[in-house]
């Protein structure tokens, strides 16, 4: 049975609105780190990343087809996501703002993983996925990994945003 709604108003801002209640929408921030055809590391900050099954192991991430990583993940097929502690906000901050780049994997305790990929050593958890597909959806491209290699740290505060900005969890 499919539920009966009233349209909304042609009018109506349907996606400030959306960004207004994703806003109120509390996630944890990651890092996905991957590297080019030369071997360099790249990344870029994201709260969307999910888990999708235990049988394969899996998990998505959903990245912006402009953002700078987005053609080079494909590519390469492998990411890894680093699960942010409170801790490492500036980091975040780095990876949030393109004008920073170059100080990208300068700040902060970079290690190499898998394939040579690079994990931050004191992140919650660094889960590395080999692409298994790709998704293409208005102006992201949701990318399922299968879970390849896991690296687990002591249980801190995530780094979480909600509203523009910041937040640690409340005790």
């Amino acid at each position: 049975m499919r539920v009966q709604y009233q349209e909304a108003a042609p009018s109506i801002d349907l996606a400030g609105q959306f960004k207004s209640a994703m806003g109120r929408f509390a996630s944890s921030i990651t890092l996905i780190t991957t590297l080019d055809d030369d071997g360099q590391p790249h990344g870029l900050a994201a709260t969307a990343f999910s888990s999708v099954s235990m049988d394969p192991a899996s998990a998505l991430i959903c990245v912006n087809r402009s953002a700078s990583a987005s053609p080079i993940i494909k590519r390469s097929g492998l990411f890894c996501v680093n699960m942010l502690q409170s801790q490492h906000e500036p980091i975040c901050k780095i990876f949030s703002q393109p004008d920073l780049r170059e100080r990208r994997f300068v700040e902060g305790d970079w290690r190499t993983g898998v394939h040579g990929i690079r994990y931050l050593a004191d992140a919650q958890a660094a889960i590395f996925c080999e692409v298994v597909q790709e998704i293409e959806h208005g102006t992201h491209t949701v990318i399922i990994g299968n879970v390849i290699y896991v690296i687990t740290q002591s249980l801190e505060e995530p780094l979480l945003y909600m509203g523009g900005r910041y937040r640690e969890l409340g005790r």
